[in-house]
């Protein structure tokens, strides 16, 4: 934009100036042509006067050392019946040379030539003065002058780049952090505003956006809230139920009711992370995993409480940034923390660990009980969800989407570690 701001100020500019310059120049030409003229006309009077002064002096056997004084244009002596003195007489200049011999100054132009002539009353006789003036001499005259205008000229149009330059960053700096603003909106960043600008349209443009935003955060939230009532209200009960599940002495009836449970709340989780999307579309994928992490455990302890089971929790007290939203960690984290309670006896212990990635950056999210730990049925090779239904394959993909990944393995118990990308700067 910069460019064709100053472009456009560049071009008005020329054009005024060739609009200006070229009849300045054409007018200084007719000025300094009619000095010249009149230049050469004085010199001719000048001449004129000393030749007769100096007839008087010496008599005409004396005309050849006349001096002539300087001035413009080439000098001619024509002596009444004698030879010219001096500049060879053209041609052209006859009619002029006959007007001074009536006694009257003459003045023609011819081409690119001006002949001026002056009489010289010489006793019972006049003589003539003509002075030749060429392209030449009038262009000697023209070029300096010609020169200061174009030198004048070419100081307005750098005046005018510079202020053209000045006008469009200006003016286009305020549209640039508009269209930043804009695209940090778009990334996502819905706290974003746009500055106020002296420019009264972009003024109204930024007041438009910024009213935006601020409605489609405050829409995003309450989607969010339900979102998170919705998943309140729906996994509360199931985990309640999947406690009470693990009283039930007859193994048949309790494997049955965990498998039925366990389908129930894989859909209960497709239906939350469904809910949940339309509230993360838009939104910049990034959240504070330590933050994140650290309230989840805190609302676990509650129920590990109760169940009468040792909790180790470590997490960084500085933020540790990711690349999930925090509606997205939250499901994770909640997934990893319930397949503990759903598959380990009460009083069986566990532990969760947050700490940075060294490798890729972002974190490492360890989740690990002292229980039996997996078996072959639980986690078969090329998928996380096994024939029991450990209900992973949401936080799987929610790794994946952040660019990181869920491994498992047995070490006294199940573990977990999933590994977290880091957030976009």
């Amino acid at each position: 934009m910069y460019r064709r701001l100053v472009l456009f100020g560049l071009a008005v500019v020329a054009v005024s100036l060739m609009a200006l310059v070229i009849p300045l120049g054409l007018a200084a030409r007719d000025i300094i042509r009619a000095e010249e003229i009149g230049e050469g006309a004085d010199h001719a009077r000048l001449t004129a006067d000393a030749w007769q002064q100096e007839w008087q002096k010496t008599g005409k056997d004396r005309i050849s050392s006349v001096a002539v004084p300087g001035g413009e244009g080439s000098v001619t002596l024509i002596p009444p019946g004698g030879d010219p003195l001096g500049h060879p007489v053209d041609g052209r200049a006859e009619p002029v040379i006959t007007s001074a011999r009536t006694g009257e100054s003459a003045r023609l132009d011819v081409g690119d030539s001006v002949f001026v002539s002056a009489p010289v009353p010489l006793d019972d006789a006049t003589g003539v003065v003509l002075v030749t003036m060429d392209s030449e001499n009038l262009r000697e005259g023209l070029a300096p002058r010609l020169l200061a205008l174009a030198a004048v000229s070419a100081a307005l149009l750098g005046f005018a780049a510079a202020a053209a330059w000045l006008l469009a960053r200006h003016t286009a700096r305020p549209i640039r952090d508009l269209a930043a603003t804009a695209d940090q909106m778009a990334d996502g960043d819905l706290t974003a505003r746009a500055a106020p600008s002296s420019i009264n349209e972009v003024q109204d443009v930024s007041v438009a956006l910024n009213r935006l935003a601020q409605r489609v955060q405050e829409l995003l939230a309450d989607e969010r809230a339900n979102a998170a009532e919705l998943a309140h209200q729906l996994r509360t009960p199931l985990t309640v139920l999947s406690v009470d599940i693990d009283g039930v002495t007859d193994p048949e009836v309790r494997a049955r009711l965990t498998e039925d449970v366990l389908a129930l709340q894989r859909q209960t989780d497709e239906i939350i992370s469904t809910a949940r999307r339309s509230a993360r579309e838009g939104l910049r994928a990034r959240c504070d995993a330590a933050a994140v992490v650290g309230d989840r455990a805190r609302f676990w302890q509650v129920l590990a409480e109760d169940q009468h089971r040792a909790a180790t929790v470590s997490a960084p007290a500085d933020p540790l940034w990711v690349r999930l939203t925090e509606e997205d960690l939250t499901t994770l984290v909640d997934i990893l923390l319930q397949n503990v309670f759903i598959h380990t006896d009460e009083g069986t212990a566990y532990e969760v660990s947050l700490g940075p990635d060294r490798a890729g950056g972002g974190a490492v999210l360890v989740v690990r009980d002292y229980g039996t730990g997996f078996t072959a049925d639980d986690m078969p090779a090329g998928g996380t969800e096994g024939t029991t239904g450990l209900g992973l394959s949401i936080a799987e993909r929610l790794a994946d989407a952040s660019g990181g990944s869920l491994r498992h393995h047995n070490d006294h118990g199940a573990v977990l570690v999933v590994t977290l990308g880091p957030a976009a700067d």
